[in-house]
């Protein structure tokens, strides 16, 4: 979006005049912190508000938290552009919403039967799932991400499996497999990473 790379550009000359020590290897690092924030700002707002004209913004916050918590450990691929980005957050938030509603009648217990134990070894072969604009450095820092990203699995199916609503149950289930399918090597080379 040329129109937010011009804001960002802006506010980072701003910083970059007011701040003394900012060089251009800082202000570069800024002006890219700005567009990511200000771009999931964009993305989120897109989809909640599509989520309330369809009357599914629980679920779709539900999906949106679990999904990103795990993501930040776990990592995975990204789209290549902001339109690109927003469509696949939007086909996996909604139709991770409505595959819920769908399996409502099912108790969760069989959709985690399914799910866990794939997700389970996939954070195992590949947690973190690095990409090139967040390289994961360091074996320490790769262990303690890998962890931290079992701790919310675990976590989030625990949660997914005492919820007694099984439309939240699957949104949540749901969310794992969706991060794990994001974290294949197959992935990375459909969204040409």
């Amino acid at each position: 979006m040329p129109l937010l790379k011009k804001l960002c550009e802006n506010i980072t000359n701003v910083i970059k005049e007011r701040v003394k020590d900012i060089d251009d290897e800082k202000a570069e690092i800024i002006n890219y912190g700005l567009y990511l924030w200000i771009a999931d700002i964009i993305k989120l707002a897109i989809i909640f508000t599509a989520a309330c004209l369809l009357r599914v913004f629980k679920l779709a916050v539900v999906f949106v938290v679990c999904f990103g918590l795990l993501r930040v450990f776990a990592g995975g691929s990204h789209a290549k552009t902001f339109w690109g980005c927003l469509l696949t957050n939007s086909a996996i938030t909604f139709g991770s919403v409505y595959l819920s509603l769908l399996l409502s009648s099912i108790k969760p217990i069989f959709l985690f039967m399914l799910v866990m134990p794939f997700c389970a070894v996939v954070l195992y072969l590949y947690a973190p799932a690095d990409h090139e604009n967040k390289p994961v450095v360091g074996k320490k820092q790769k262990r303690k991400l890998k962890i931290v990203a079992y701790m919310v699995l675990i976590a989030e199916y625990l949660i997914s499996l005492s919820i007694t609503q099984n439309t939240f149950s699957n949104v949540i289930i749901l969310s794992t497999l969706f991060v794990c399918l994001g974290m294949l090597p197959v992935t990375y080379k459909i969204m040409g990473a």
